[in-house]
């Protein structure tokens, strides 16, 4: 086979092909970065809820340590616990690098619930479940990813909703029936 060889000015050779990897590489690199920066906003989003369930997992095992009785039910009581546990899920939640628990833009981007709720065992006897779930509202970094990812929870906001949900029994003595009406918090 042939091959077209032309000289320069400084006496090198130069072949046809030399420009074909920069080529290659312009075709090739746009993908290659799109899943690169796929990763890394994936990644930062996957450590983002480890950090979301973590934190609720947190509140849930404090929420459950309280025993529910009439002295707690006093609102001033009732309010300090729940207050205690929302805001050890929200400094549990500021650990993590990004997520501070406060605001993104104009609305609050954690929205914690705990609640507690009775439930029955099969002997006919009965006890409190506390849940604690919450939302929030994960900013996306990498803008042309954000494309992608931004309407997979149904607004396009430059936003991801992360939620998750823990729940865990409550230790009280059992209970013959649900006497104790349990307020929201």
């Amino acid at each position: 086979m042939c091959e077209l060889v032309s000289a320069t000015s400084s006496g090198r050779r130069r072949t046809r092909d030399e420009g074909q990897s920069l080529v290659e590489f312009a075709l090739v690199a746009p993908i290659f970065f799109l899943l690169v920066f796929s990763i890394i906003q994936l990644g930062i989003i996957f450590g983002a809820q480890n950090n979301l369930v973590n934190a609720a997992r947190d509140a849930a095992r404090k929420a459950a340590t309280y025993r529910v009785t009439e002295a707690s039910m006093d609102p001033t009581a009732w309010a300090a616990i729940c207050d205690s546990i929302e805001q050890t899920f929200r400094d549990e939640v500021s650990t993590y690098p990004g997520t501070d628990g406060g605001d993104v833009g104009d609305t609050d981007a954690l929205l914690p619930t705990i609640a507690y709720e009775w439930a029955q065992q099969a002997n006919g006897e009965y006890f409190l479940v506390a849940h604690v779930s919450a939302t929030y509202a994960h900013p996306l970094y990498v803008p042309l990813i954000s494309i992608f990812l931004d309407r997979s929870d149904g607004t396009p906001d430059d936003l991801l909703t992360l939620a998750v949900s823990e729940q865990m029994r409550v230790e009280n003595p059992d209970l013959d029936a649900p006497t104790i009406s349990i307020p929201p918090c």
